[in-house]
């Protein structure tokens, strides 16, 4: 079995069957620190919008990712899963801290802080994944694919659920706040599609909620990242796998991504890769100004972004156990159109405040397709590079981080409906280059049978 390259057999029994609890307590954790940072996030374009300053501290932030996540074998091997964990929650602390004062010179520095720690710290949650269902599987005499897929489905599902609580909370908050809805009909014309950032009535004059509001919120959020700091440092135990014996510099480390690009079928899953960060930056930042704070307002966003992650959640946990019935390139292809669909409703469709409906639906369909891009995606790279995982789930974040960064920098000088059409054309390549991919691992599996792809 290909796990075995992974997980050495003398090294499974430190786990003392503890495996599930293992996966729990790091869903938990990352469900603490991304309730607040996710609603966050959501908020920036709406909420930091002077200057662009909340879409350029995202840009710099995903920037650094990139950076971050070609490095993150290194920092992984020099420090282990468990303390780069700890000190990426800290630096959540410190983001969220800077957001009660947010200016050039103190969102951007922390917005840094987090790229540059956030590419370690998915790749560790990543292989501690897959550590845990390696060595299930093993324990248990059972199918790596199956186990992959519903750990990857606990985790997400927990995971999303974020975006209820996170987003539930920023509403019920920001509505005690007072709005002033007299320019809503000056900047109605302008949402959807139409939002480009050179009209100058464009939804730019959204009204921001009071300050003491805002920081109420925030309060909620800080404390949320404390939890999650406590829950990894007292709660999960470090991994203690042969592989962090070996050493791995910085050198070593940018071969290592370097040379697992190598592997076609890593490289033909880039532009995929890119399109998953792509569709979620344009959900955060595009539908959350221009198809809800627009036509509804900002209060509004973290009711409909709670739909979403409701509908996320359901998909991770439901499609993670079909997969072993379906196979996982039929879920693909059930995304990829659910997003297809999404986008061009988007791009035909210009949102009003008599729209409600239409504005709640859509982020539910887009759930459904998140849920299976988010566990079917980590599945298949752990399954189709599980002998050089690390440096796999390096190029598959840092390559997230490229996608993200690409669209939020040209997020301030793009109009909405080019935004979607580059979306779109991204999403048709990529599937059919994924199609690629599944059919020479077919072709690989049957001149090998032995294969666990």
């Amino acid at each position: 079995m290909e796990s075995d390259k992974i997980t050495d057999k003398e090294d499974i029994g430190m786990y003392n069957g503890s495996e599930n609890r293992n996966v729990y307590v790091l869903s938990g954790a990352f469900t603490a620190i991304f309730t607040a940072y996710l609603a966050i996030q959501n908020l920036q374009s709406s909420l930091n919008q002077e200057a662009g300053l909340g879409l350029i501290s995202l840009s710099s932030m995903y920037a650094c990712i990139i950076l971050s996540g070609i490095l993150a074998p290194a920092i992984i091997n020099a420090f282990g899963e468990k303390k780069i964990l700890i000190v990426s929650f800290i630096c959540h602390v410190i983001y969220t801290g800077t957001n009660f004062y947010p200016t050039f010179a103190t969102l951007i520095p922390s917005s840094v802080l987090l790229g540059l720690t956030a590419g370690p710290m998915w790749t560790s949650q990543s292989v501690y994944l897959s550590e845990m269902a390696y060595s299930y599987a093993l324990n248990c005499a059972k199918d790596g694919h199956s186990i992959l897929s519903r750990f990857n489905g606990i985790f997400f599902a927990m995971f999303e659920t974020t975006q209820i609580t996170g987003n539930l909370i920023s509403s019920l908050v920001l509505q005690q706040g007072s709005y002033n809805s007299s320019a809503e009909n000056e900047t109605i014309k302008y949402c959807g599609k139409d939002d480009c950032p050179m009209n100058v009535n464009s939804t730019t004059l959204i009204e921001e909620p009071d300050r003491h509001v805002v920081y109420i919120l925030l309060g909620i959020f800080l404390a949320c990242d404390c939890v999650g700091v406590l829950l990894t440092a007292v709660f999960l135990p470090p991994l203690k796998k042969s592989s962090q014996k070996q050493t791995t510099n910085i050198l070593r480390s940018l071969a290592s991504c370097g040379k697992a690009l190598g592997d076609v079928n890593l490289l033909l899953l880039v532009p995929l890769i890119m399109f998953m960060a792509m569709e979620q930056a344009i959900l955060w930042t595009d539908y959350t100004k221009a198809f809800i704070s627009c036509p509804i307002g900002i209060q509004k966003i973290g009711f409909v972004m709670a739909t979403y992650g409701a509908s996320t959640t359901v998909s991770a946990l439901l499609f993670s156990r079909l997969s072993k019935y379906t196979g996982r390139y039929i879920l693909f292809f059930i995304a990829g159109f659910v997003n297809l669909g999404t986008f061009i409703a988007l791009y035909l469709w210009v949102p009003s405040s008599d729209d409600i409906v239409y504005i709640f639906v859509l982020p539910i369909l887009w759930g459904l397709s998140e849920g299976i891009w988010q566990t079917q995606s980590n599945a298949l790279v752990a399954l189709l590079f599980a002998d050089k995982k690390g440096p796999a789930f390096a190029n598959y974040h840092t390559w997230k981080a490229v996608g993200f960064t690409i669209t939020f920098v040209y997020g301030n000088f793009l109009c909405v409906s080019t935004k979607l059409f580059i979306a779109i054309t991204l999403l048709i390549v990529s599937m059919t280059l994924y199609g690629i991919v599944e059919i020479r691992v077919k072709r690989q599996k049957d001149s090998n049978p032995d294969l666990s792809l």
